[in-house]
């Protein structure tokens, strides 16, 4: 019965659902045909305010009577069956207490949830508020494809609220079959997801012992009594989750005890060793009981502390070895530290609280002297009374240190099977005066993965000249073992840094990010925009300035305050000038509306420069796209730049007719600088053989006849020169016949007689050789006229199923492919969190910079 439930689960999340036939279907509906899908607007992840950024055209988002933001329609109509989303956020595998702006999703039998708590990585589907009652709800939530939408039920119109509501179609989702009785208990959406959560984590009473979970159950009763107790709970307490009281009570102290770090057993709830201030166990002969505080006899098991639970503490006995037997027997197979976890009044002994201080500082990127700061110190006196924080020397030289040596292991190890490489150089400012070179590793492994590993960091000594860079660049490449198999070094354009990588004999890409930033910035430049964009900036300046203009502002056009503060406090580049624009522009109504009081001041912007904005705006759009589409991962690859490049030189920023002599201006300077940055041959070279490997762009269409013939001359060339330097693990390449008895006993040579004659004179070709040739011949034709993959493919979960039907090609792959578009991630360029990083590490004391920029780069991400 699971089975089938789960393939029906399966179905479902691939179906989409017709308002006006009532009937599911696949992609398009047999006779209203395909929905619309609504897009949000592109916004790089981790810029502040993402959420309200990413508002589609025709809705806006305002403050609801009931408190709190909401979204309203300004389009005459929304039509039924319009499909918005999916909706963002960061994906949490546990239950997550706060269930305002998260939705569960079900794959392959298991949940998970998204979460758009944070701002940065959300989008505006956070906003839409949930209906009160199903009579009022205008969308209704559903999974497809492993993500959330919100889908129109009801036409909407100009001025009404988008309100969501949770039907039959998501609970399905849940899993909760909770009768038609309760259809209308389904739009309450905190009770609905802290109901499936409490029947993902709770056995029921009442449920036979034999009772399987993952049998077709009915369970209507079940549910009735638990939305009675949530409904009694939450009217009683204001919150949103159950408070569960531990079984016991601690004495005052004893939360300081220093728990086994390999303990596994339920009963160490209620046991602890005497600890030092560093959480090192003082004595291991004695144990001590957390509810009376006797001091008990340990020779390595549990008998002890079992026996004086049943004899002195028999109610804390039962209340933890007892209830259903489900529970009992899952409580044995989780960790000490988690069980404990339900314990009120049980803290985590000093030795982890250490270890997450340190854990706080690397996650954080902070300076070692936050932890004497006094608010620092005061939180933990509050959290940790008894805790004595160590000394800074102590974290940086004991506890860091070893933290460090860890990490530079486990990365040491993923490095030790690569052949080839590629790393970016990173050249920035400390506020030490102090130039820094941090060097990030790029490679693709057996799994056919990405991998970005930060490796070192080093001080640029006396001057930033292209040799002292060098100095660097080397010992960091000895430290490592990486100068020999480093094929590609990406970098900022920095003329001695590019010197410093061509002496250790690397081929040098510039940064895709920076080459943007440069073009664009040196467009923006001309004294009529400038003049344009001072005009702008006077103009937010005195709304600012204002408290009634600045309130109506807040309240009217958010996304406008948003840019425009953005713009205010220095934020010069040009991603966020274009922003601010596109956003005045989008406002233009909401401007005029107050021309009065600027005119009076001769601050409002004239036709002429509203036609300005228009034109900058129109010109750096498709620019902004190109940002955004780089900033979808964390770094993407080399393949994408030569596409994006020639589309922005030969269609978007094309010189046209209609062009004023001011757009003229600003296209050609951008296309000119773009042609600049990749003239070099060997970087074009390198940018097609990138092109020619990625499945998306395998029939590279962009380029000329001549340029497509040297590019696939050159990928056999490339392809064959990976397989004789590293033949793969077989041993011999798949077009030579495979041998697998006893080697024959060896022969006497006999030449033949026209051997004798022409041996030195015709030499016969190596046959391995030309066999290997022969072999990349056959993949680059086989896969030239493959099916092409979509725009929006992965080209790694590609080559992840078809690297063994081209083993020569999947190496070159995972060389070229590897090579990354940027020289850091994306969002560092193109938003403020570069900004914010390389604050951090300035702030950093010299001696702990290369430890804490190390650790920090290779956090794993969640």
């Amino acid at each position: 019965m699971q089975v089938a439930e789960e393939a029906c689960a399966q179905l479902e999340d691939e179906l989409l659902f017709c308002e006006d036939c009532r009937l599911y279907f696949r992609d398009s509906c047999p006779h209203h045909g395909t929905p619309t899908f609504v897009s949000d607007q592109l916004v790089p992840e981790c810029m502040p305010s993402r959420a309200l950024l990413t508002l589609p055209e025709g809705l806006t988002i305002k403050e609801r009577l009931q408190g709190g933001l909401g979204v309203w329609c300004t389009l005459p109509a929304i039509p039924r069956g319009c499909i918005f989303g999916p909706f963002d956020g960061d994906i949490l595998t546990e239950k997550n207490d706060c269930t305002v702006f998260s939705w569960a999703l079900r794959e392959n039998g298991s949940y998970y949830y998204v979460d758009a708590s944070d701002e940065s990585k959300a989008n505006w589907m956070r906003y839409v508020a949930c209906a009160s009652s199903e009579e009022e709800h205008n969308l209704t939530v559903f999974q497809y494809h492993s993500k959330i939408y919100y889908r129109v039920c009801q036409t909407i119109t100009a001025g009404v609220e988008l309100l969501v509501w949770i039907g039959e179609e998501y609970a399905r989702t849940l899993g909760l079959k909770l009768g038609e009785h309760f259809k209308y208990e389904f739009g309450e959406k905190e009770l609905l997801m802290k109901l499936f959560q409490d029947l993902q984590s709770k056995v029921p009473d009442g449920i036979p012992s034999h009772f399987s979970p993952h049998e077709q159950y009915n369970c209507s009763d079940l549910v009735a009594s638990i939305i009675h107790a949530h409904k009694a709970n939450m009217q009683s307490s204001g919150i949103c989750h159950m408070n569960r009281d531990a079984p016991g009570t601690m004495l005052e102290g004893t939360q300081n005890l220093v728990s086994l770090g390999r303990a596994q057993s339920r009963y160490w709830t209620f046991f602890g060793f005497q600890g030092d201030a560093l959480g090192r166990i003082l004595d291991k002969t004695k144990i001590i009981c957390k509810l009376c505080g006797v001091r008990l006899s340990y020779s390595g098991n549990t008998t002890n502390l079992r026996q004086h639970l049943i004899y002195k503490h028999r109610q804390e006995y039962n209340e933890l070895v007892g209830g259903t037997s489900a529970p009992q027997k899952g409580l044995d197979s989780y960790p000490q530290d988690l069980t404990s976890r339900t314990v009120k009044g049980v803290t985590p002994p000093i030795g982890r609280t250490t270890r997450a201080i340190s854990e706080f500082i690397v996650t954080d990127l902070l300076p070692l002297k936050t932890i004497e700061g006094q608010g620092f110190v005061q939180m933990m006196s509050v959290l940790e009374p008894t805790y004595k924080i160590p000394t800074v020397s102590f974290f940086a030289q004991s506890v860091l240190q070893d933290m460090h040596n860890q990490a530079k292991l486990r990365v040491m190890d993923s490095m030790k099977p690569l052949h080839h490489c590629t790393v970016s150089i990173d050249l920035w400012k400390h506020e030490c005066a102090h130039s820094y070179v941090t060097v990030i590793v790029h490679h693709i492994d057996g799994a056919f993965d990405f991998k970005h590993q930060v490796l070192s960091s080093r001080p640029v000594t006396e001057e930033t000249t292209a040799e002292n860079i060098k100095l660097a660049l080397l010992e960091i490449a000895n430290e490592w073992g990486i100068q020999e198999r480093t094929s590609y070094s990406v970098m900022v354009s920095n003329v001695d840094v590019k010197l410093a990588a061509s002496r250790m004999g690397w081929k040098t890409l510039p940064c895709i990010g920076h080459v943007l930033q440069n073009c664009v910035d040196s467009a923006l430049q001309q004294p009529l925009i400038l003049r344009v964009l001072t005009q702008c900036k006077k103009l937010m300046e005195s709304i600012f300035s204002s408290p009634s203009l600045r309130d109506k502002l807040s309240s009217s056009e958010p996304s406008l305050k948003v840019h425009s503060k953005m713009f205010l406090n220095g934020n010069m580049k040009w991603y966020s000038t274009y922003s601010m624009l596109q956003s005045l522009q989008e406002h233009r109504h909401f401007l005029d509306g107050l021309s009065e009081s600027l005119q009076e001041k001769g601050l409002a912007l004239r036709l002429d420069d509203w036609q300005v904005v228009r034109e900058i705006v129109d010109i750096l759009k498709p620019l902004a796209i190109a940002t955004s589409t780089f900033t979808k991962e964390r770094f993407s690859s080399l393949s994408l730049v030569k596409p994006v490049i020639t589309s922005l030189v030969y269609k978007h920023l094309a010189a046209s007719e209609s062009d004023s002599e001011l757009a003229h201006d600003i296209k050609q300077t951008i296309c000119a600088n773009l042609n600049q940055w990749y003239s070099a041959r060997e970087v074009n070279q390198v940018l097609n053989l990138a092109c020619a490997l990625d499945p998306r762009f395998r029939g590279l269409d962009f380029l000329s006849q001549a340029e497509r013939v040297e590019t696939l001359h050159a990928l056999k060339r490339e392809a064959s020169e990976l397989a004789r330097l590293h033949p793969p693990a077989s041993g011999r390449s798949s077009l030579e016949p495979s041998n697998t008895g006893p080697n024959p006993a060896k022969m006497p040579k006999h030449d033949s007689g026209i051997e004798f004659l022409l041996g030195d004179l015709c030499n016969v070709r190596s046959a391995s050789a030309n066999s290997v040739h022969q072999q990349a011949e056959q993949e680059i034709s086989n896969f030239q006229t493959s099916e092409a993959s979509s725009l929006c493919q992965d080209p790694l979960l590609w080559w992840k199923t078809h690297h063994t039907q081209y083993p020569l090609l999947a190496s070159a792959a995972r060389k070229l492919l590897a090579v990354p578009a940027t020289v850091v991630p994306a969002n560092w360029i193109f938003t403020e969190a570069g900004h914010g990083i390389y604050s951090k590490r300035s702030a950093l004391a010299p001696e702990h910079v290369d430890m804490l920029v190390f650790m920090h780069g290779n956090l794993k991400t969640p």
